[in-house]
């Protein structure tokens, strides 16, 4: 990319219009965007940029995730139920009563500094909110 090349990367608004038409946001850079409540269920996603964006109380049901960097994001309170976020990179992002119901988090790069991996399992297999254990 040229030097003065400036990377465009998408705003809350350019994101509702591109949903309102389509599914595919395939490596779209929408990092650093304020995505709060969005519905992005049965969304193609892969390869996206959602670093630093604030994704909480997102819906990312039966998405297509693989390879999507949410590298220090705000995922708290999203649902990632039947997601596919292989190899995707989760490290620093905060997930904290998000849903990982059944998503694939295989080769995935988890906050595991914040979260415990236990926590994170137990979402998966039993659809818990993160850090918010039932006993």
């Amino acid at each position: 990319m040229p030097k003065d090349q400036k990377i465009l990367t998408l705003t809350r608004k350019e994101v509702l219009e591109k949903l309102a038409v389509s599914r595919d946001f395939r490596s779209l850079d929408i990092r650093k965007s304020n995505l709060v409540k969005i519905d992005f269920s049965g969304c193609d996603l892969r390869k996206a940029n959602l670093s630093y964006a604030n994704l909480k109380d997102c819906n990312f049901t039966n998405c297509d995730l693989r390879g999507t960097s949410l590298w220090n994001s705000n995922c708290e309170g999203a649902n990632f139920t039947n997601a596919n976020l292989e190899e995707a990179d989760l490290d620093y992002a905060k997930l904290r009563g998000a849903i990982l119901y059944q998503a694939n988090i295989r080769r995935a790069s988890l906050p595991d500094e914040t979260i415990s991996r236990d926590d994170i399992e137990r979402s998966v297999n039993t659809g818990t909110r993160i850090g918010q254990n039932r006993r």
